[in-house]
């Protein structure tokens, strides 16, 4: 069984934020052009794709310190839905 690969994308809420994460992608991974994310509500966000996870919670971890204001988005697989992802939340279990 083929293992799921997981694209992660990030949407700056500020001026602020962009030009942090901007300047962050550049010095270290090889994606720094944003693209505009359709997601399932039907609207298009102003995203940038992050290489892996592992930016994705770098970036998490630095949000209060630098006042980082951000949505996180990610899809599985190449065609996959693109959703929020929320930092923490837990899944509903299921009653049986």
């Amino acid at each position: 069984m083929r293992k799921i690969k997981t694209f992660w994308f990030i949407e700056p809420l500020s001026a602020e934020t962009n030009q942090s994460i901007a300047a962050e992608l550049a010095k270290t991974a090889d994606v720094c052009e944003a693209i505009d994310l359709p997601v399932g509500d039907g609207s298009e966000h102003h995203a940038f794709q992050l290489p892996s996870y592992h930016l994705v919670s770098m970036i998490y971890a630095a949000k209060d310190k630098f006042g980082l204001k951000f949505r996180v988005y990610r899809r599985q697989g190449k065609y996959g839905k693109i959703e929020e992802w929320h930092f923490g939340a837990k899944k509903k279990k299921v009653k049986i």
